[in-house]
């Protein structure tokens, strides 16, 4: 009799359990096999090159397509297309051909304060960045509770979620560039943050002249750059520049830059300060550097060699 009851207890234990299964896979928006255990989940493109590339995970199918995306990049480097005409249809007729990037080094025009010939040319565009890194700054603080300001009518006018010191904010914030610099202490003003443009002169094979074009005239759209300007004139002159032009090194990575290849690491250790020069509408900062790294491919430690000998053999995908 006690074996007959222990049985019926069983069975009604996993009926039970068997209902709230069913129960819980009922009334969730995710539904699943009945015959599966609730805890057991697989995401919908899981074993995908998608799946894998927006969760981070390092398959043989994510190093293959980074190594392809890097050879087709490679192989189209340099190509320009041209308009020539139009057909009868009114569709362009163009022409490709392969540009020659130190071709362009001789329209470059250089002050003649120094006879060194130059190697290239980096273009120091600012990287936007988003409002996440923007807001990442010490001199933007957030309150733990938004203040609300009202009238007399105890309607809301506006909200303060936190202040800014605008003054420090402009001058200490530090914008992320082609050209990266390291220095030892932190400067007034960032050097990189006005710079338009790098030229790399060559003095002899471990030595580089390092220029950087600074425009002569304020932008409008930075107000720290007028200051910046009138701290930089007080620096020329002088043989021993202040914390502003105070650096350890440069370093950048090329990318439709005039006079070298794309993808290539260049690192540069400063060994003196120069001078500063006027020079068509720009103030030029130099500084004499010994070569560190001179052009490492940054794509190498991204090479598949497998992929690249069915490239060769033109193998099937």
């Amino acid at each position: 009799m006690k074996s007959i009851i222990d049985n019926l207890k069983r069975k009604a234990a996993m009926l039970a359990l068997s209902i709230s299964s069913v129960e819980k896979n009922a009334l969730s928006q995710k539904t699943e096999g009945l015959s599966l255990d609730g805890s057991i989940t697989q995401r919908l493109n899981q074993g995908h090159i998608c799946d894998s590339l927006i969760n981070g995970e390092v398959t043989e199918e994510v190093l293959n397509l980074k190594w392809r995306t890097y050879k087709v990049l490679k192989a189209s480097e340099g190509f320009k297309t041209e308009i020539t005409g139009y057909d009868e249809d009114g569709l362009p007729i163009t022409i490709t051909g392969k540009r020659n990037n130190k071709k362009g080094l001789h329209k470059i025009k250089v002050d003649e304060f120094d006879n060194y010939r130059l190697e290239m040319v980096i273009d120091n565009t600012e990287i936007q960045m988003g409002s996440n890194q923007a807001f990442d700054n010490d001199n933007i603080s957030l309150f733990d509770e938004v203040v609300q300001n009202l009238n007399d009518k105890g309607e809301i006018l506006s909200v303060t979620h936190g202040e800014i010191n605008s003054r420090d904010y402009f001058n200490t914030h530090k914008n992320e560039t082609p050209i990266n610099i390291e220095r030892t202490v932190t400067p007034s003003f960032y050097l990189e943050n006005f710079t338009k443009k790098l030229n790399v002169r060559i003095i002899d094979n471990e030595t580089r002249l390092l220029e950087f074009y600074v425009s002569k005239y304020p932008d409008e759209y930075n107000r720290t750059s007028r200051l910046f300007i009138s701290n930089l004139i007080k620096e020329m002159g002088k043989l021993i520049p202040s914390a502003m032009l105070d650096i350890n090194s440069v370093e950048f990575v090329t990318y439709k830059s005039l006079g070298v290849s794309d993808f290539l690491e260049f690192k540069y250790d400063i060994t003196s300060f120069d001078k500063i020069v006027e020079f068509n509408g720009y103030y030029v900062i130099k500084f004499i550097a010994k070569t560190n790294i001179n052009g490492r491919d940054i794509t190498e430690v991204h090479r598949v060699t497998s992929l690249d000998e069915k490239y060769e053999q033109k193998a099937k995908k």
